[in-house]
């Protein structure tokens, strides 16, 4: 009986394990090249402006005079603050006794002195200014609002008071004792003081701008007046101009170097008005002029005024200025340009050899990146440098050989970066906006890449 023995023969490994064993190399060392390989980040273009508008604190400058009482005693306004007065007109009386000063305190006629619908919206708008502007940094400007709404109350029953002012004072017997004061001039007349009226151009110091320092003295009816005491203001003329601090930053971030002119807004009330404009350097410090000659009565009494200067930011494809690159073109004169014997396409007429080594002459479609005045603009990669050109009505020849940069974006639709023209039309320091349908320029919704530093043309992304 003979011994069985049993054979292990070796398998060979099956297709289809060789084939897994494959693509798992392949998943395996494509997750760790895509894990190794930096994040493409990419921005989708749409349209845009760019916001320039700057906010300053701007310190208004007008021609004041101020005038002081030459008596003493109680001062009672006859005029409305911030209206125009002509020289002469009574502006305010000083009562040396104070018998007429308490009579004109608690004059009343039979509710003729109440207050009247102008009186009230006054009241109301000067209410609304205060709310909408209150910074409660600025506490002060509260006994700005309560003396702007006495003035308001006192002055409202003036013009009864002027009508019977001469039989008040003949009762009380202070006929030589109560003095009625014009005015010196012509002008807007305005009953506060600050220190600020000699300010100008040639005076102005940085330290004027500390809204913290600074103190507003208001001249109210009633009040006890000292000889040679300020007691009223008169602004003598319609152009005035305000003074904003600078710094070299802000005058280049907004193209002020070159502009003799500019437009504002007021945060008060929002007007927006064209002004004159130029910079001041007074010892290294940068100032701006902002020049007008209408206003001026609507903020006769603000000396700060914040104001915002308005950009005319052009509207295009907005993209951030990571995006933008530059790339090597080669530049032809643009009198070589001519068209095709048969067709209307635009090229140049090539010099070259052919097998013989006999020199001929052929027409080549030229693509154009970008066209000026002489020159145009053409990729590396239509032309070998040293390449001949000719015009063939002229006979002179260029070489082709001689580059510049255009500014460009990578554009990735197609998963891999292609070089886009641009043309800047407006710009910040985080974004540019361009100029919309340019040869070999981008779309609304092209995706482009982000950081076009670390990238070059034809280079796959995905």
């Amino acid at each position: 009986m003979s011994d069985n023995k049993v054979v292990r023969y070796k398998r060979k490994p099956k297709a289809a394990v060789i084939i897994f064993a494959l693509v798992l190399a392949y998943i395996i060392c494509f997750v760790v090249m895509y894990s190794l390989k930096s994040k493409v980040q990419t921005y989708e273009v749409n349209i845009g402006s760019l916001t320039n508008n700057a906010t300053f604190t701007a310190i208004a400058v007008r021609s004041e005079d101020v005038y002081n009482s030459e008596y003493a005693g109680n001062i009672n306004y006859y005029q409305r603050e911030g209206t125009r007065v002509k020289a002469g007109d009574t502006v305010y009386t000083v009562d040396e006794t104070g018998r007429v000063s308490e009579i004109l305190k608690n004059y009343t006629i039979g509710g003729e002195n109440s207050l009247s619908s102008e009186n009230l919206s006054e009241i109301k708008i000067a209410l609304n200014n205060y709310k909408s502007d209150y910074d409660g940094s600025n506490f002060f400007e509260l006994y700005d609002l309560k003396s702007d709404l006495n003035t308001t109350v006192l002055q409202s029953i003036n013009d009864n008071i002027m009508s019977n002012l001469d039989s008040i004072v003949e009762s009380t017997g202070s006929q030589n004792l109560f003095r009625t004061i014009g005015s010196k001039g012509n002008g807007i007349v305005v009953y506060s003081i600050d220190g600020y009226e000699g300010i100008n151009e040639e005076n102005i110091q940085n330290s004027d701008f500390d809204k913290s320092n600074y103190n507003r003295t208001n001249l109210n009816s009633g009040d006890i007046i000292v000889n040679n005491n300020p007691a009223y203001k008169l602004v003598t003329d319609e152009s005035w101009y305000m003074l904003i601090k600078l710094t070299k930053d802000d005058i280049d971030d907004y193209g002020l170097s070159a502009k003799t002119s500019i437009t504002i807004k007021f945060k008060k009330d929002s007007i927006t008005t064209s002004c004159g404009f130029s910079i001041i350097n007074k010892d290294g410090n940068y100032y701006g002029k902002l020049t007008l000659n209408k206003y001026m009565i609507r903020y006769v009494t603000d000396r700060f005024l914040d104001i915002e200067i308005v950009s005319s930011g052009k509207t295009g494809m907005k993209i951030p200025v990571s995006a933008i690159t530059e790339n090597e073109f080669y530049v032809i004169p643009k009198e070589y340009l001519t068209t095709g014997g048969n067709s209307n396409d635009i090229g140049v007429i090539v010099e070259s050899y052919d097998s013989n080594n006999k020199l001929i002459t052929s027409f080549k479609e030229v693509d154009i990146y970008k066209t000026t005045q002489d020159e145009i603009y053409v990729s590396k990669d239509d032309f070998t440098q040293g390449t001949s050109i000719i015009k063939t009505d002229a006979g002179s020849r260029y070489v082709i050989g001689s580059t510049k940069n255009l500014k460009g974006v990578y554009c990735v639709n197609t998963g891999y970066t292609v070089f886009n023209v641009v043309e800047i039309i407006d710009e910040n320091n985080e974004y540019y906006i361009i100029k919309q349908n340019v040869s070999h320029g981008i779309s609304v919704y092209d995706r482009i890449v982000l950081d076009a530093a670390n990238f070059s043309p034809n280079e796959m992304i995905y």
